[in-house]
């Protein structure tokens, strides 16, 4: 039921209420200076605001069932905490992120006001152009990242034997958490503030009248992000293990960050007319980002102690709870725990044990280093006939200091060494140093991304009645994810998992040649027309390659706690007919095998180090598996919308559309992605469709517009 935490809506995966209201407001004035100079002048606003909760707000599941220390009061932390089962048959329910995509309860409202203003200067045969741009964000963001009401995942190596095994079920029913996080806060007031300053110059050059040239410069200041009150932010020291508070002990309003001036964007766009027919186009610039979720503004030092807590139980080996569902979770106050905190060297408090900090991406001077992309592109594009034009072209871009994996990485990961001879909390770095046990998500600079494409379009414009348009993309994209990026890049680097390498897609137009005006019935009576004139059929269609894939093995627990679980691949994983049934070679079932532990009955398990059945060896305890990352494919995409439209005139200012809209009109099947664990009994199925897919579905709509 709901307030379980399903069922999920099937095109987004959410389940929970929200409610959304975007704003915004404009305006502009120009000026003209002289016949040479113009200036414009522009303001704007936009306000975005979202509230979200979980079904069954105010109710105490965990509470009436004799969990203690969960629901803890009648909203924020109410409603059914997020289970996660592991192992084979695992299952997830409950309320969270990555259960059923709710961030809830979520109360976040965000504002930017902006001016800009720009001067044109014409002379000869360029066109100068500068101006600036000031930006003021506000950002007030009260999150659920982690269920308030709490995250308990239960782990298969809890309850597994010598040999490997075990089930999150078992664990489950044995109430023993294997680890636990949850926020933490009373606060609904402390907000992020940030200004930025931006200018630029640029000059498009007539250099003839078949070459041009546009060349520019950006200069991007964002000065830190600051917080509106003191005690409403804290900026986590991993140097000496502080929390820096804001407004206490010399410690400004923006964790004394400093503003870096060094973020300069060069622009180079070049276009030359070869002759009548064909143009040539290429260009190269660098863009800056704010980076996304906190990399630079916006909940990230709200969200750390004394506002809030992200509250992170870790086991000191794999197998041992943190504490069991009869006993409940440690209490904790963010506001109150630091105050009984040893000192570190700067008079700060030092962060205490089982709370998550974020951490900011600070150079050596304790300054901001911002995300960057390099782009560039060559196309050479050429009229066939007078309505059909063909480019071809190469683009692409190199990321620079971005986040590996998405937002933010663990750097208090357990190195794989020591693996068996050490605790997991052993192998942490910061346990070391300052006792910690918990994940410190770092929101780092230190990734990279790869993208290079061809890309190839035709358009037909629109004339007598068609318009056709399609574009062909064959794509490479790799970066690293954030599983052991801490220890090791190279083992974290693969494709890019949302990036598929080649993608078609085709659109197209067609205004039915019946009705007054038109090729045939052009005399048709009023109600004649009414029924056959003024029909468009329109359509889209796309075919993509398959989404990359990992493999993965039954038994990662018991020979790594750390870090990417996969095999290691000694044969050819391909198979003849690829269906739903097989999609690659698994591992093969038998009762013995090369380093396999016998059985009974047949058996796909990789039961012991060194087990291979058909391509697949299980790796020696305490090393990675050979097989790269991302380097498998799933099935490929196939879709066809089309939809038949007619405008109706009804009166002089009223009018109406009535669509029949056909999705997926070939109800072609498109396959998820298959189990990718290599060992498992269903290893190799596919047993649902493709996200987001769905089978051929009508719509109709009728809309009148006065």
């Amino acid at each position: 039921g709901f307030e379980a935490g399903g069922p999920t809506f099937s095109t987004t995966a959410f389940s929970g209420a929200g409610s959304l209201r975007n704003q915004s407001l404009s305006s502009g004035a120009d000026y003209v200076i002289s016949p040479t100079w113009l200036a414009d002048f522009r303001f704007g606003y936009f306000r975005y605001r979202v509230f979200v909760n979980p079904n069954g707000l105010g109710t105490s599941p965990a509470q009436d069932a004799g969990i203690p220390g969960l629901n803890l009061d009648n909203f924020y932390t109410s409603g059914m905490p997020a289970f996660y089962l592991q192992g084979t048959g695992g299952f997830n329910f409950g309320y969270a992120l990555n259960v059923n995509s709710c961030n809830c309860p979520l109360n976040e409202q965000e504002n930017e006001f902006q001016w800009v203003g720009n001067v044109t200067h014409n002379f000869g045969n360029h066109a100068l152009k500068f101006g600036l741009d000031v930006r003021y964000q506000q950002n007030l963001r009260v999150p659920s990242d982690s269920h308030r009401s709490g995250e308990i995942t239960f782990s298969a190596t809890t309850t597994e034997g010598p040999n490997g095994g075990g089930l999150g079920l078992a664990s489950f029913l044995l109430g023993d958490v294997g680890t636990f996080a949850r926020y933490i806060s009373d606060s609904t007031n402390a907000a992020e503030r940030q200004n930025r300053l931006f200018s630029y110059v640029e000059d498009t050059w007539r250099v003839t009248p078949k070459l041009t040239i546009n060349y520019g410069l950006r200069w991007e200041i964002y000065f830190p992000q600051y917080v509106n009150g003191a005690d409403h932010g804290g900026f986590q020291d991993l140097a000496t293990g502080e929390v820096m508070v804001t407004g206490v002990n010399g410690v400004g309003m923006n964790g004394n960050v400093n503003t870096a001036l060094t973020h300069f964007a060069p622009r180079l766009g070049i276009a030359y007319q070869a002759n009548s027919k064909t143009v040539i186009r290429t260009g190269y610039g660098r863009s800056y980002d704010v980076g996304v979720f906190g990399v630079s503004f916006g909940h990230n030092v709200t969200q750390n102690v004394p506002v809030l807590a992200n509250q992170s139980l870790n086991p000191a080996n794999p197998w041992l709870p943190v504490f069991t569902l009869a006993q409940g979770p440690p209490s904790l106050d963010p506001t109150t725990i630091l105050a009984s905190q040893p000192k570190g060297p700067h008079g700060d408090p030092i962060l205490p044990n089982g709370i998550s900090p974020n951490v900011l991406p600070l150079t050596s001077n304790n300054t901001m280093r911002l995300p960057v992309v390099d782009a560039w592109n060559f196309m050479v594009e050429r009229q066939i006939t007078p309505s059909l034009l063909l480019s071809v072209g190469y683009v692409g871009n190199h990321g620079y200091h971005v986040t590996p994996g998405g937002t933010n990485y663990n750097v208090n990961e357990p190195t794989i060494q020591g693996f068996g001879t050490l605790s997991t909390n052993q192998r942490r770095l910061f346990y070391n140093e300052f006792g910690w046990t918990q994940t410190i998500k770092y929101f780092s600079d230190d990734g990279s991304v790869k993208f290079n494409s061809l890309q190839v379009r035709a358009e037909k414009r629109f004339a007598s009645g068609v318009q056709i348009q399609s574009n062909f993309t064959w794509a490479s994209a790799f970066d690293f994810a954030n599983d052991y990026f801490f220890w090791n890049h190279n083992i974290d680097y693969g494709r890019e998992g949302g990036v598929r390498r080649f993608v078609w897609n085709l659109n197209g137009l067609y205004s039915l040649p019946f009705g007054k005006g038109r090729q045939y019935l052009s005399n048709a009576s009023k109600g004649l027309d009414l029924i056959a004139g003024g029909w468009q059929l329109s359509g889209v269609a796309v075919w993509e390659s398959g989404a990359p894939f990992t493999p993965s093995y039954t038994d990662c627990g018991k020979d790594e706690d750390t870090g990417p679980c996969r095999p290691d691949l000694i044969g050819n994983p391909s198979v003849a007919n690829p269906g739903p049934q097989e999609w690659f070679a698994v591992a093969t079932p038998g009762t013995s095998g090369s380093g396999c532990l016998p059985t009974a009955n047949p058996t796909p398990e990789l039961n012991a180090n060194g087990c291979t059945r058909g391509p697949w060896m299980r790796p020696a305890a305490g090393t990675f598996g050979t097989v790269a990352r991302d380097s498998f494919f799933g099935p490929h995409l196939f879709n066809t919308d089309t939809s038949l439209s007619k405008m109706f005139a009804m009166t002089e200012k009223v009018n109406a559309q009535f669509r029949a809209d056909l999705f997926n009109c070939f109800n072609h099947v498109n396959l998820g992605q298959p189990n990718a664990t290599v060992d498992s009994p269903t290893a190799g199925q596919i047993t649902s469709i493709a996200s987001l897919s769905q089978m051929r579905k009508w719509q109709l709509g009728l809309r009148v517009s006065f």
